[in-house]
Parts: structure tokens; C-alpha cells; sequence
């Protein structure tokens, strides 16, 4: 089982993990987040089956959370922890179908005990779920009913009592013998052709699998894997002859062929064994690390051993990273995305794109973002709030290919600021202006107000207007002295004090300058 703690002070996560017993209750995870946002990636790379959330977190709360949660059908058990006992946070929790609500402090002991009911909650239904789930399975197809099996066996989780039946009636390699397991990846659809659904792709290269393997003397079992985009081909000879490695090699090549021809994709396909069947779990991983060290994504067969990286620890450093930075602040989004993916292209020209340069790529690009919208947070959290962006957040470091795309999906996002948008900033400046008309309006203060860099709301402001900040600033504070020299008796000192002016000599300039004419020929034009 699962266990997600989610609070946004490192010593609370710190103390929940050490102070309490979970091995013991039965979590053989226990993942951590300081904000609903990292909750979010865990529990979109694994389920928690039980969360123990703080509810008021900045920018999303856990209320927020737990609602998101039962919006994507998650059945997680969440406690929450709180240290304000406040009616209508309880009352939003039940509704949205909390487990338990403590009021902070409270002793690990009430706490592990809530767990506890949690826990046996999740038993109780996972077992009813259990048995509604067999009751499905058989009302299905052997082939997929087989499918399925393998797919729990390279995932750890079926029962070796659940194989016995099928394995008498030839759908599934006997644990006991020898067999081979290939990871199937695919690469790239060709450009017409959309992607066929996993189960659908599954059941296709299956068809091409019972030609390439007659059956009567293989069986070969293929079901998808989509948490790790790839189909798992399991092979064992049904003769007294193992099956020969050579010979192998050759039928996975028709194989990889006969997939790009008939089914319009290139893949990349990662053989091991021959292992007893039983140990295919184990197998399993050690295929899917290959698989993970090809983020340039390489078509071909690879062999038994390995990829290896160069180098050891990551010594990748990324010198462009503080303009990045700059180009997102000033809304230079797309010439940032350019440069990125220059550098990427240029890496993997070079040979030096591998998992873990890769990994510190992407680090550093995430950082920088972070770093650029600190001013912004309701625009960082909402760039990442669908489930597909969720996923390029947390996949980007995977392969060239997802990094390419979250890089264009950040740009995407940064450049969709509406019209309406900008309109209402520069509305949201003039009125500061038109209120502020007595101070002296520098563009760093303006841009402060608008929570933009200088040059960005300068440009756009421009763009609005078509004026300049420093020549609107200077237009309106002229304009409000011309009123005021026109309706007023006041001192010509004292109206260029309130529109800003400490210096009398720039004050007459810049009004003869705007009207043909001094403030004192103004007022005595009108009068």
C-alpha cells in the first residue's frame, strides 16, 4: 500500500515519517509533497491508498486537493490534519468524503490510530473489489483475460494460485520453464496515422506476434503496459527445443518490420532471458531501466547488456539558463523555447544527451521557470492543473521527446495571455497613475504595481497605448496642471508640486514644451 503526507512544513513531513510505524501497518510506500501541486505528480504516478493532508497550504489547499482527487476518481482515504478547528473546514471535508479531521497537535498515537481505520477500510473494499474484479475478468476472453495476468506478473502483484488454471490451459508461460520477455517501445507514429489506444495496439501486435511465432510452436503472450508506454512480449517454446537466440533475433527484426509496415510505427525493442517465467517481474525492471537510458530515442534492437552512460556523475552544466530566465520575465517566451531546444539538438548532435545530462537539464530548466514566475504563482499552478500538462511535469526528464514538449507547452502557456489581459494590466496602471499624480512615476515603481518587469510592461503598454510609460506619465501630469491652472487660484509652485514636480525650471520647460506657452501665459490667457 500507499501513503502520501502532504504538508507544506518540512518538519511536520519529517516527524509524520519518523514518528510512526507505517511499515508496520502494512505501506510499503511512503511518498511525501510540500504542496497540493508535487501531491498531485504522486498521486498521478501512483495512487495513494491513504493521505494525510494539511488543509491550508499556499496557493491550493488540501480541501482543493482532496476535491481534485474524487474529480479524477481517486478513492484515496484522507485524513486531515489542522491546526484550526474551524466548522466549515470540517463540513467541506465530509462533503467532499474525508476519511477522519484531527486538530493539530495531536499525538502520533491518534494519529497512527485513524490510520489504522483507514487502513482496514482500504482492505475491507479492496477485497470486495477483488472479488467483483475476478467475476469481470472471466466474463472476458482467455487472450485477454491472459493479457491481463501477464501484466500483473510483471508488475508484482498477481497471486501464484491465479496462474495455475491458465497456465494448464497453455495461455500463460509455465513459471517453471525458460522464457523470454522483450519490452516493445514505440517511437513515432508515421505523420498521417494517429495512435492507436494501448489495448487496441496490444491487440495488433499480438496479430502480427501469432504470425511472426507460430503457435504451435511458441507461445507468445503480449499485453501494454501504458504507465511505462510500452508493450511487454512474453515468448516460451511449447517443443522440447528452447528457442535459439539467433534465430530470435531474426524473427524480432521481421517482428519490428512488420510493425512499421502494416501498423505505421518505428519502435524499439529490448529483448531478455531466456529466465524461468517466474522471475519475470525482476526481468521486467531491469528492461524498463534499458529502455529509460534511450532518451535520444534510438530505433533498433538492443542486445542483453545495458546502455552504458559516460561519465558517471552528471556533469552537465547550463550556462544559458539566466537568460532563459530574462527572455521569460521580459515575455520573450518563444525566443527562450528557441534557444532550449537549440541546445538540446546541439547535445544530442554531440553525443552527450544521456539520462542523466538529460535529468540535469530539465532540472535546471524547472528551476529557472520557477524562478521566473515567483511573482506569479496563480500562472505557474494553472500552466500545470490539466492532467496531460501534469504528466509533461512530471515526465520531462524521460526522454528527449517529452522535454522537447513541456518546453513548447510552457511557451504555449506563457503566450496565452489574451488581449483582454494585457488591457486590463495597462487600465490597472493609468488608474495608478491618475491616483498617484503627485509622485514621481518611475517605470520600476509602475511595474512593481502590475507585478511585470519593467521592459515587458513597458512594451505592452506601448503596444496598448501607443505611448511610451515615461510620455503618458509626463502627458497626464501636464494635463491635470493645465486644469489646475485653468480653474484654480493656487500657486503655479504649489500645482507643480502636486503633479510631481519638485523642480520649477523642469516644470515650466516641459509645459512649454507639451502647450507652446509657459504656465504663466496659461493662466493669463484664461483669465
Amino acid at each position: 500500500m500507499k501513503l502520501l503526507i502532504v504538508d507544506d512544513q518540512a518538519s511536520v513531513v519529517r516527524g509524520l515519517v519518523k514518528g510512526i510505524d507505517w511499515q508496520g501497518m502494512g505501506f510499503d510506500i511512503v511518498d511525501t509533497a510540500l504542496n497540493a501541486l508535487d501531491a498531485r505528480v504522486s498521486l498521478q504516478r501512483q495512487r495513494a491508498d491513504v493521505m494525510l493532508c494539511d488543509i491550508e497550504m499556499p496557493v491550493e489547499n488540501g480541501l482543493d486537493l482532496l476535491k481534485w482527487m474524487r474529480e479524477q476518481g481517486m478513492e484515496t482515504r484522507c485524513i486531515f490534519l489542522t491546526a484550526h478547528a474551524k466548522f466549515h473546514y470540517a463540513q467541506e471535508a465530509i462533503h467532499y468524503g474525508g476519511f477522519d479531521y484531527i486538530v493539530q497537535p495531536a499525538p502520533y498515537t491518534q494519529i497512527a490510530h485513524a490510520v489504522q481505520k483507514a487502513v482496514n477500510d482500504v482492505q475491507s473494499s479492496q477485497m470486495a473489489q477483488e472479488l467483483q474484479r475476478w467475476g469481470e475478468i472471466f466474463d472476458k476472453r482467455q487472450s485477454g483475460i491472459a493479457a491481463n495476468l501477464l501484466r500483473d506478473h510483471l508488475g508484482g502483484t498477481v497471486r501464484p494460485e491465479d496462474l495455475e488454471s491458465f497456465e494448464e490451459l497453455g495461455l500463460v508461460p509455465l513459471r517453471t520453464q525458460d522464457a523470454w520477455l522483450i519490452l516493445i517501445q514505440p517511437l513515432r507514429w508515421e505523420e498521417e496515422c494517429k495512435p492507436l489506444e494501448w489495448n487496441l495496439l496490444s491487440y495488433a501486435v499480438g496479430n502480427i506476434c501469432g504470425d511472426v511465432f507460430p503457435s504451435e510452436e511458441v507461445l507468445s503472450l503480449v499485453c501494454a503496459m501504458p504507465e511505462t508506454h510500452c508493450l511487454a512480449l512474453a515468448l516460451q517454446s511449447r517443443t522440447q527445443e528452447e528457442l535459439d537466440q539467433e534465430a530470435l533475433a531474426s524473427r524480432l527484426a521481421y517482428l519490428q518490420s512488420a510493425c512499421k509496415h502494416y501498423l505505421h510505427f518505428t519502435s524499439a525493442l529490448y529483448p531478455g532471458g531466456p529466465q524461468p517465467f517466474r522471475r519475470a517481474a525482476g526481468l521486467w525492471q531491469i528492461l524498463t531501466a534499458r529502455c529509460g537510458a534511450n532518451v535520444t530515442l534510438q530505433s533498433g534492437i538492443f542486445g542483453a547488456e545495458p546502455q552504458q552512460e559516460a561519465g558517471g556523475e552528471p556533469t552537465f552544466h547550463n550556462t544559458q539558463i539566466a537568460s532563459w530566465q530574462r527572455l521569460l520575465q521580459e515575455g520573450y517566451a518563444s525566443a527562450a523555447e528557441q534557444e532550449a531546444l537549440q541546445l538540446l539538438d546541439s547535445l544530442d548532435a554531440a553525443g552527450q544527451l544521456n539520462r542523466a545530462t538529460l535529468q540535469c537539464f530539465y532540472q535546471d530548466y524547472m528551476q529557472m521557470l520557477f524562478n521566473a514566475l515567483k511573482q506569479d504563482r496563480e500562472r505557474l499552478h494553472a500552466m500545470f492543473q490539466e492532467p496531460e500538462a501534469l504528466e509533461l511535469y512530471r515526465s520531462g526528464m524521460k526522454n528527449v521527446h517529452t522535454m522537447r514538449a513541456l518546453i513548447r507547452h510552457v511557451t504555449a502557456a506563457l503566450n496565452s495571455a489574451s488581449a483582454e489581459e494585457e488591457h486590463s494590466v495597462v487600465e490597472q496602471v493609468c488608474r495608478y497613475i491618475a491616483q498617484h499624480l503627485e509622485s514621481e512615476l518611475r517605470r520600476e515603481e509602475l511595474a512593481q504595481v502590475a507585478h511585470l518587469s519593467p521592459d515587458y510592461l513597458t512594451r505592452i503598454f506601448k503596444r496598448e497605448t501607443g505611448q511610451t510609460l515615461k510620455e503618458y506619465v509626463v502627458r497626464q501630469k501636464l494635463q491635470e496642471a493645465q486644469s489646475l491652472l485653468r480653474t484654480t487660484s493656487l500657486p503655479i509652485s504649489l500645482i507643480a508640486a502636486k503633479v510631481g514636480y519638485s523642480n520649477f525650471s523642469h516644470f515650466s520647460n516641459s509645459y512649454r514644451k507639451a502647450y507652446g506657452r509657459s504656465p504663466q501665459e496659461e493662466r493669463q490667457n484664461d483669465l
